[in-house]
């Protein structure tokens, strides 16, 4: 994802940098003196972490929901085009998790928090921090007010819908269903929260745990990063997939039933082979 120099003589070098840059720019922070808009954003972001879905049981430790409280308010700080909204917070964590993860070699959901050390966890920060700011500046528009990227998708959505599958889309017209009811989150957090946690790692990293620290910087969140600035075509396919997939049930069910589905997928009891077949489906 042009984190580290693809030059193994430079990497350690740069990543050096970058991390005393990341841990300037926190420190910068907290020394300020915070005016009222930063002390709203920042309160936000307090109050979304308690409710994150993905890897929620490792936000019980406060090392983890600090570092990702620090990294999502310094990024709003210095990007005030999309600053931070709600689902960011989902795309923040698995980043965390991972580079965590690595220092033991294991996958992340199998991490012992309380053998991070400190040092271990101001490097994982600082990584988390600029890949997860090089993950949105792909999707910069789904951010910024009114979030005009994620309503350009959901349209896309209901037109892939409507020539791949023209009876299930006047179906779900008919029954006043539309496209936003429910793409605007699988969008918004990128189906991270359609899946169980031991889906994410496949759903994000292409290759399997454990591998060694160079690799992970190289290839987090592959499936997604591999697409490039073709991410939202990707996702706006997924969101077909998805669809397609229980279309015959779709078309049996009514509005209430179809929003019910919808809102509690089978999705969250799959399997990690299933989830490695549907991003090739597109």
């Amino acid at each position: 994802m042009g984190y580290i120099p693809l030059n193994a003589d430079r990497r350690k070098i740069s990543l050096g940098r970058k991390r005393i840059k990341y841990t300037h720019l926190a420190e910068k922070l907290d020394n300020d003196i915070l005016g009222s808009d930063d002390l709203v954003l920042l309160h936000q972001i307090q109050i979304d972490l308690p409710r994150t879905v993905v890897y929620r049981e490792f936000l019980e430790h406060a090392e983890i929901r600090l570092a990702v409280q620090r990294v999502l308010f310094t990024r709003a700080l210095r990007n005030p085009t999309s600053s931070y909204v709600q689902g960011m917070n989902e795309l923040m964590v698995p980043f965390l998790i991972a580079f965590l993860a690595e220092f033991q070699a294991v996958p992340p959901l199998e991490l012992d928090v309380s053998e991070i050390t400190t040092s271990q966890f101001h490097v994982a920060e600082a990584d988390s921090y600029w890949c997860f700011c090089k993950f949105l500046g792909v999707m910069q528009n789904h951010y910024t007010f009114g979030q005009p990227g994620i309503q350009e998708s959901c349209f896309k959505v209901k037109e892939l819908l409507k020539r791949a599958d023209s009876e299930l889309y006047e179906h779900l017209t008919n029954e006043g269903v539309d496209v936003l009811h429910f793409a605007f989150r699988w969008l918004n957090c990128l189906f991270l929260r359609e899946f169980p946690a031991k889906c994410i790692p496949r759903l994000m990293v292409n290759h399997i745990f454990p591998v060694t620290r160079f690799q992970v910087k190289t290839f987090v969140k592959d499936t997604y990063l591999a697409e490039g600035d073709d991410l939202p075509h990707f996702i706006e396919h997924f969101c077909l997939v998805i669809l397609l997939k229980w279309s015959a049930q779709f078309k049996e069910m009514t509005f209430q039933s179809i929003v019910s589905f919808i809102q509690n997928p089978p999705t969250k009891r799959w399997t990690v082979s299933e989830v490695r077949y549907f991003p090739q489906m597109h």
